[in-house]
């Protein structure tokens, strides 16, 4: 017990301090009296920290929910619009672009470091790899879908309606007919911040107040040069992939990477497949496209460094472009507490063990490896030209003391309107067809696979004794789900109600809205496909 004393102190000291994100494994707790005792504490925090909170003035552009317009919205489809065969003469079409989002002043200029929070100023110091966006533009005769992936801690999904008001005025100035423009983040942890949640702390909590009443602006963790850089680099990227476009097949296929994904958090459930779409241009010489989906956190590299650097996917894509001549696009599945699991024997190149160290290496070896994985896959099934996508807007509460605190502070930069007493952040919830047989869930953050796949925790196994009542995902469908998370928002973690533990014992509490975040997207994703269906 003066173990977990000790962690109550502590943890209400980086709670004041600095929102600190626990980097231990998450606490075993199974005895119902050692969960209330949790539970109790948590209460105390939100208690508290709500408290300081109420004294910080709120941000003068917050609004209440009767009075939020919505703008760069994109709603997709009609459910009468939705195929469900090809129409006459369709067929795919589809253009790649990949850029650095990289000022070359990363460096010189302040520029934070994505990953766990700290209370010192967590300035880049080094740059070893490249800062990408890698950009498909898809049809299947109809409008155009864009799906532009940033190596990125997270984005916001007022960044995003930047990001689609920029390029939506090219699309018009050249009668584009664009349906969907999706943002995702492969959430790397050693990469710039563009979140800005990892910005000076001890600002934010002791000047937010003040600059709030006069309307003055909060800085974040976000640099400004390098935001505006990176909304000009990724609307030219979508620009250019748009250019690019060329008719062609589109393949699905997956292979077991089971073995190789580590979920430090029980349930045990997630999508063990590394899957892929491989669009094949049927001009002769013309390089193919793999889009990869997969849920392993982004973190080869540790939470906590200065390092700049792709992560796994960097070296992904540098396999595939030398061994397969092959274009190279990821998005992360649902990967709530998901981690790589390296092999016992893993191949790192000694010259990288010597000019860097061997968790580089090792971190190079498993993108090599995941690479190999995917130019193995056999079982590739032809994907009927059919892209079928909607989308709704969604709000969800922010119960999360923490949240509410880093918001008027300004580090949490998300869209917040108020509702009543209560504040909520707004996002969106995509569904999308490609072909007849795969259904892609488009989530706005992090999610518990058992919401995707089924396997929720029971009500014995449950920390407050109630019982999950959505369908997972996959149950409600004849096609193969797949869940594109972290895209056109981070909203944090989603888990299911009854698996919200403590802030004592796990990372993800602390980074999520709060418990209702999992059942509210979930109820906004079966709302939708019930909708369309």
């Amino acid at each position: 017990m003066a173990k977990k004393l000790t962690a109550i102190i502590l943890t209400v000291s980086l709670l004041l301090t600095a929102f600190a994100i626990p980097s231990s494994a998450a606490t075993e707790v199974t005895s119902s009296t050692e969960r209330g005792f949790y539970r109790f504490v948590d209460g105390l925090l939100d208690g508290l920290v709500s408290g300081i909170a109420a004294l910080i003035f709120e941000p003068k552009d917050w609004v209440d929910k009767d009075d939020y317009v919505s703008e760069n919205f994109y709603e997709g489809y009609d459910a009468k619009d939705f195929l469900d065969e090809p129409a006459e003469d369709a067929a795919w079409s589809l253009g790649y672009s990949n850029a650095s989002l990289l000022t070359g002043k990363e460096l010189e200029e302040e520029h934070y470091v994505g990953g766990s929070l700290s209370v010192t100023k967590k300035l880049a110091d080094e740059v070893r790899d490249d800062q990408k966006v890698r950009t498909i533009a898809i049809s299947d005769g109809r409008g155009i879908s864009i799906f532009a992936v940033l190596d990125s801690f997270g984005l916001a999904n007022n960044e995003v309606r930047v990001i689609r008001e920029k390029f939506q005025a090219y699309a018009d100035a050249n009668n584009l007919e664009i349906t969907s423009i999706n943002i995702s983040c492969l959430h790397q942890h050693s990469c710039v911040d563009t979140f800005g949640l990892n910005g000076d702390i001890i600002s934010a909590l002791f000047t937010s107040s003040i600059k709030n009443l006069f309307g003055i602006e909060v800085p974040s963790g976000k640099n400004k040069n390098y935001m505006e850089n990176l909304y000009k680099v990724t609307v030219q990227s979508m620009v250019d992939a748009v250019k690019d476009m060329k008719e062609g097949d589109l393949y699905y296929g997956s292979v077991d990477m089971s073995e190789y994904i580590r979920d430090k958090r029980d349930p045990q459930v997630f999508d063990g497949e590394l899957n892929r779409l491989r669009f094949v241009p049927h001009a002769e010489g013309e390089r193919e496209t793999w889009l990869l989906n997969l849920p392993v956190h982004c973190v080869g590299n540790g939470a906590a460094g200065t390092l700049l650097t792709g992560d796994y996917p960097y070296f992904i894509e540098k396999y595939l472009n030398e061994e397969e001549n092959a274009n190279f696009i990821q998005i992360l599945g649902a990967e709530l507490a998901i981690t790589s699991l390296y092999p016992e024997v893993l191949d790192t190149d000694p010259e990288l063990v010597k000019e860097y160290d061997e968790g580089y290496a090792r971190m190079a070896a498993y993108g090599e490896l995941l690479g190999k994985l995917a130019a193995s896959i056999a079982n590739d099934e032809v994907v009927s030209p059919i892209l079928n996508i909607s989308f709704t807007e969604v709000f969800v509460p922010i119960e999360n003391s923490i949240f509410k605190l880093a918001a008027k502070g300004g580090l949490l930069t998300n869209t917040v309107i108020r509702d009543g007493l209560a504040y909520e952040t707004v996002t969106e919830v995509g569904y999308a067809e490609f072909g007849t047989n795969l259904a892609i869930a488009i989530i706005p953050g992090e999610l518990a696979p058992e919401i995707a796949y089924g396997g929720a925790v029971s009500a014995e196994d449950s920390w407050d004794g109630t019982t999950w009542n959505y369908s997972a995902f996959a149950d409600i469908t004849d096609r193969r789900v797949i869940v594109f998370g972290i895209t056109n928002d981070q909203i944090g973690y989603m888990m299911t109600s009854n698996d919200w533990r403590s802030y004592l014992t796990e990372n993800e509490e602390i980074v999520s809205t709060g418990p209702d975040a999992g059942a509210i997207i979930a109820e906004a994703y079966l709302s939708l496909y019930d909708e369309i269906n």
